[in-house]
């Protein structure tokens, strides 16, 4: 965060690439849970089970074999959920950029 956050207010972050991918919970500027979308288990923070109830449902739980193959959508529902904020679909649903890497190879 490069601003600490007002008071009272609440923000939920999911981050993902290739290589890693993580969903993190902050209100007043605390960090409340953070933990990676393949190992909520490894979990941060200071009320790191505050939204447990709601990673079970939505499958981001390691239950042994719970996990969902494409986590984002959850995360995202997660967010939503711990916010109050909606991101219909149009927000995130979007075609993924593909391209030729070619050129990033160095002859």
């Amino acid at each position: 965060m490069a601003e600490p956050l007002s008071s009272g207010t609440a923000v939920a972050m999911v981050f993902a690439n290739v290589e890693d991918s993580d969903f993190t919970y902050r209100v007043n500027d605390r960090l409340i849970t953070t933990f990676g979308l393949y190992g909520y288990r490894y979990r941060e923070g200071d009320d790191p089970d505050r939204l447990l109830a709601d990673v079970r449902e939505l499958g981001l739980y390691d239950d042994g074999d719970r996990y969902h193959e494409d986590p984002i959508p959850g995360a995202l529902a997660l967010a939503s959920r711990a916010t109050g904020v909606h991101l219909s679909r149009a927000h995130y649903a979007r075609p993924a950029l593909t391209g030729s890497t070619d050129h990033l190879m160095a002859g």
